[in-house]
């Protein structure tokens, strides 16, 4: 007797289905796809705790930057000028993620700062994030955009960008348990801002704590 394979027959009905089709809804299905996948990958990176942390630390907190935007302290280091700092979907290399954006001004720097209360049961802190400039920017040349992740007035991660991919990142943070935090991302155009249309995919600040005998860590589950 043949075993149903419940997977395999799932596929087989997708692709017939696909088969119906006209090129534009490919285009959006291989771009919807691209982005589960990229989703994918970037939560097995989050709850993979020994990547990041020995045996004997979990996963205890989580802070979410897009969810905390309302209350995040959105200035100029000159003139706020053609300046625009939201939230919303943007896309890189055709992958969609939920996104800081952060366009900086003609001069200066555009800084998006976050006041964080740090549980004190935490040994270790790990910031998750993605970088990227939107699809449809045509930067060349010299026209770059620099990225900063300041902490407690200091730079612990930079980087300059002109193609429109994302770059994922992991930065350790220094022991902040108990204390608050003054998080900025910081973009800035380096004295030429056109087509500065920097973003910052899913930022998430991470506590890791001692691994409780009687407790497993919260069960955390993608949002897609």
């Amino acid at each position: 007797m043949a075993t149903y394979d419940s997977r395999q027959e799932s596929i087989d009905a997708i692709l017939r289905r696909i088969s119906d089709l006209n090129e534009q809804s490919l285009t959006q299905l291989s771009q919807y796809i691209s982005y589960l996948k990229w989703q994918e990958e970037l939560w097995h990176s989050l709850v993979d705790e020994d990547s990041f942390t020995d045996s004997d630390q979990v996963l205890l907190w989580q802070y979410d930057f897009i969810e905390a935007f309302p209350a995040a302290r959105r200035v100029a280091t000159r003139t706020a000028k053609m300046m625009e700092i939201k939230t919303g979907m943007a896309s890189c290399g055709l992958v969609q993620q939920m996104a800081i954006w952060e366009h900086p001004p003609i001069t200066g720097a555009a800084v998006c700062e976050y006041t964080v209360s740090i549980p004190p049961d935490l040994d270790l802190l790990k910031l998750c994030f993605a970088v990227g400039i939107r699809d449809g920017a045509r930067m060349e040349g010299d026209n770059l955009c620099a990225f900063h992740l300041y902490v407690n007035g200091i730079r612990l991660w930079s980087t300059t960008k002109q193609s429109c991919q994302w770059e994922r990142c992991v930065v350790d943070l220094p022991s902040l348990a108990g204390q608050e935090a003054v998080i900025q991302f910081i973009t800035d155009g380096l004295g030429d801002n056109r087509w500065n249309w920097a973003v910052w995919a899913e930022p998430q600040l991470l506590g890791y704590g001692p691994r409780r005998a009687s407790t497993r860590s919260q069960s955390l589950a993608p949002s897609l």
